[in-house]
């Protein structure tokens, strides 16, 4: 009974954000947008109502078109959001693997951003293999 009470708590915010227009119809912001698709991925696998899944492939969508760069993506839309973090990147990452439990064309996709962005992030001759 606890769980169904979670989830209509998590509903009332999401649709407060929605009538508010703060998610998903702001401003990109990638950490945000992450923890979103994560959110909706996890809805629709606890009420099996296809509207979250697609609104989640919509967000991924949105991601790409807004923040999609040639050389991965940017942390949000706003002027000063232009970088990359590694720990924004790792989140995205890992909406995209919880997308891929649907599609396997997410996880591929993740895996294409995991080697596009990798070499910036990577301190040569530091770590385990670099001794």
């Amino acid at each position: 009974m606890q769980g169904l009470k979670d989830i209509d708590y998590v509903l009332d915010k999401l649709a407060w954000m929605r009538a508010e227009r703060i998610w998903p119809n702001g401003l990109r912001y990638l950490w945000t947008d992450a923890f979103g698709v994560v959110l909706l991925a996890s809805l629709y696998e606890a009420l099996q109502q296809q509207k979250y899944l697609d609104e989640a492939a919509q967000v991924v969508g949105d991601v790409r078109r807004v923040l999609g760069r040639d050389r991965g993506i940017r942390i949000g839309e706003a002027p000063d959001r232009y970088g990359q973090y590694f720990h924004y990147l790792a989140m995205w990452l890992y909406a995209l693997h919880v997308m891929g439990r649907f599609d396997p064309a997410y996880r591929a996709e993740g895996i294409k951003l995991a080697r596009e962005i990798h070499g910036p992030f990577v301190v040569p001759k530091r770590g385990a293999s670099g001794r």
